[in-house]
């Protein structure tokens, strides 16, 4: 299977570049639900962008934006001025993912909002070349004295960057950019080759500006904006626009539902495998970082079913700050019933995700955790599809049959049967649930995962047959529960040392060392504990947090937690009926281990999910700049000491949830954002 290094730098650059268009301009810019400005310059962006259009965000009034965001709980954080002296320092450092646009389109978000009268959308399109293409369009209507200075700003800047003039029609900018060379290297060193030229492009038509990183498309759009003769007003139509594609017809159509006629809405819309496979030839891999093509796997593997992903995102009123509906569009392929177990083809078959009713947390998680996800899945059918995708990501045809039989028959080995002694033996009902202890450091956050078992003393058996067989894990009896624990490798000079006292070939030991630290270095769960306990199987990345679950019994447990029950409650108005995932957390202990590591210059030592997301934010792929450490980990490039303490800005966090349907058309999922305005929740559990 591949690394996670190698899956995290593929879907790095597709997040990176859709946080740099849609996510961020999503975050800024709200549309109501389908209204727009009466004096609307164009005609609405999905008529004007083409179907080939990969990703797609649209705000419709920018104005109620600023009302809406204002009263939200991220609005009241961003504009409090104890985080002021923190995002000052940001813009002055010149962190383009920090401004997305800018570092795209050459346009700051700032200048944007100055600008906005009506309808803000940005399209990244497939050309025909196969290369992407990313244009924003802006109405600019009753804000069009605002234009002159502002697109001054940007031409200032973009020559100032050594860009060189390109040929181009009357109202129309135009320039090659220069290829930055690597963040780090030499004044010297050469700019990268890419296979797509680089351009910036910036139309500007009666109230409506267009901004491009391609010429020949800002043409295009500009001379449908304002045909000749006809004027602004007129607009021009696409024969065949993004709003005639089916999958987006239908991502639109199931996601407006329900959503107020007087709600600020943000609308999007992705091409999931459309868009990484033409990113991947806009922007291929360096040579030493190529790996296997995982689009090209996944188209293979049956997974390009998944039409589409797209949906609303709206801030609310009340106590819901915010919400979301979403579509990810999956019809059944050639017919297949929507309910079988062969609607979708090869490996894409383990998406099977059955509704149920009540799927609520299980009495055992602790009050106060921080996240609780409950997911309903086909394991058994999942394991059986695996097979061709393993042998795929490989290469090599019988890679996971091999090592599924090696379980069962290397005499080393735990002689297990995966199959008869293990999967058969699992529900379909999977967990996790996290927490963080205090001191808050980089190794302070608990997660747990929870497999039901239908037959516990089975699987027991089994684990212990297998865990019994392995080096580093220790057994530990408490309450009456087995707990088999990694213990930590010996330091690498101790194992250099034993491995020297050993007969053999000193190389073949030296490689064994080099591969365990590799392994040391690379273990997500370096401590990984497992128990069977409550009908499931536990695995959990710390023993103390098993040992709180399996002590629930004596203590309160999630259910009864106040802000759970109401998250649920709006839930369960919003999405009625059986789910196949429901989720609950609460943003302050989510994000305060994160936020800590920042305030301290420790960001680049997390590990979770919170911390990674925001070192892609903040920074982008590499924490180094492209400068060599000494050792350890890299070194933090955003200043962080300047953000206040956490309690001075708890009162922002509130607590979230997710229900997700699964549909004849797909999987249909719901969230929301409950906060009650600034009040400090009591978060329970450890702090």
């Amino acid at each position: 299977m591949p690394g996670r290094s190698g899956v995290a730098g593929s879907m790095g650059s597709w997040i990176r570049r859709t946080m740099a268009g849609g996510m961020v301009v999503g975050t800024i810019a709200i549309a109501l639900a389908d209204g727009r400005c009466d004096a609307a310059s164009f005609p609405p962006s999905e008529q004007l962008l083409p179907a080939s259009t990969r990703v797609w965000v649209s705000v419709a009034d920018p104005q109620a934006l600023r009302k809406r965001f204002e009263q939200s709980a991220i609005g009241g954080l961003v504009y409090d001025p104890l985080m002021s002296t923190f995002l000052d320092g940001l813009r002055q450092q010149g962190k383009t993912s920090a401004d997305p646009l800018r570092g795209t389109l050459e346009v700051t978000l700032e200048e944007v909002e100055q600008i906005a009268g009506g309808e803000i959308a940005l399209g990244v399109m497939e050309r025909a070349d196969g290369f992407l293409s990313t244009i924003a369009l802006i109405d600019t209507s009753g804000r069009e004295d605002r234009v002159k200075p502002v697109v001054e700003a940007v031409l200032a800047r973009v020559a100032a960057k050594g860009a060189k003039p390109l040929a181009a029609p009357d109202a129309i900018k135009a320039f090659s950019m220069p290829v930055a060379a690597a963040a780090g290297s030499s004044p010297n060193t050469p700019a990268p080759a890419t296979a797509a030229p680089r351009e910036f492009a910036l139309a500007v038509a009666p109230s409506a500006v267009i901004v491009g990183d391609r010429l020949d498309a800002v043409a295009e759009l500009a001379a449908m904006i304002a045909p000749a003769g006809t004027g602004p007003a007129a607009g021009g139509v696409r024969a065949n626009p993004l709003q005639s594609v089916p999958a987006f017809a239908k991502v639109m159509e199931r996601c407006g539902q329900g959503v107020p006629a007087t709600a600020a809405t943000v609308r999007w819309f992705v091409d999931p495998l459309a868009y990484l496979a033409a990113d991947r030839r806009t922007y291929p891999p360096k040579k030493n970082k190529k790996g296997p093509d995982y689009v090209a796997i996944l188209r293979r593997q049956g997974f390009d079913a998944v039409n589409a992903v797209g949906g609303y995102l709206f801030f609310g009123e009340g106590k819901v700050d915010l919400r979301h509906n979403t579509l990810v569009y999956a019809p059944p392929q050639n017919g297949r019933p929507a309910d079988g177990p062969d609607r979708f083809q090869k490996a894409a078959r383990m998406l099977r995700f059955p509704n149920v009713a009540g799927l609520a947390p299980a009495p055992w998680v602790p009050e106060g955790s921080a996240s609780w996800l409950s997911l309903q899945w086909d394991i058994a059918n999942a394991f059986d599809s695996m097979q061709p995708l393993v042998d795929d990501v490989v290469g090599e045809e019988g890679v996971f049959d091999d090592v599924i039989a090696s379980l069962e028959e290397d005499p080393d080995g735990p002689q297990i049967d995966v199959r008869g002694d293990l999967i058969k033996h699992l529900g379909t009902r999977c967990m996790v649930a996290s927490d963080h202890v205090s001191p808050v450091d980089p190794d302070c956050e608990r997660m747990l995962i929870a497999i039901e078992t239908s037959d516990p003393e089975a699987v027991s058996a089994v684990i212990a047959k297998g865990m019994a067989s392995e080096s580093g894990v220790r057994q530990v009896d408490v309450g009456g529960h087995v707990i088999w624990e990694t213990v930590r490798p010996a330091a690498s000079s101790e194992r250099a040392a034993s491995a020297s006292d050993t007969s053999g070939d000193d190389a073949a030991n030296n490689r064994r060392i080099r591969q365990r630290e590799r392994e040391e270095k690379d273990s997500v769960w370096p401590n990984l504990s497992v128990a069977v306990a409550h009908g499931h199987i536990l695995l959990a990345s710390h023993r103390d947090f098993l040992e709180r679950v399996l002590a629930s019994s004596k203590t309160s447990s999630i259910v009864e937690d106040g802000d759970y029950q109401e998250v649920t409650a709006e839930l369960q108005r919003l999405l009625g009926g059986e789910w196949a995932l429901s989720s609950f957390s609460r943003s302050e202990k989510t994000i305060r281990p994160a936020y800590e590591l920042l305030r301290a210059g420790k960001l680049p030592e997390s590990k979770s999910l919170a911390g990674t997301m925001l070192k892609r934010l903040l920074e982008g792929d590499s924490q180094t700049g492209g400068k060599p450490q000494d050792a350890g980990q890299p070194k933090q490039q955003v200043d962080g000491s300047s953000l206040p303490e956490f309690e001075q800005i708890r009162r922002y966090f509130g607590v979230n949830g997710m229900s997700m349907q699964s549909t004849p058309d797909g999987w249909y999922l719901v969230g929301v954002g409950l906060w009650d305005g600034g009040t400090p929740a009591a978060t329970g559990g450890q702090p």
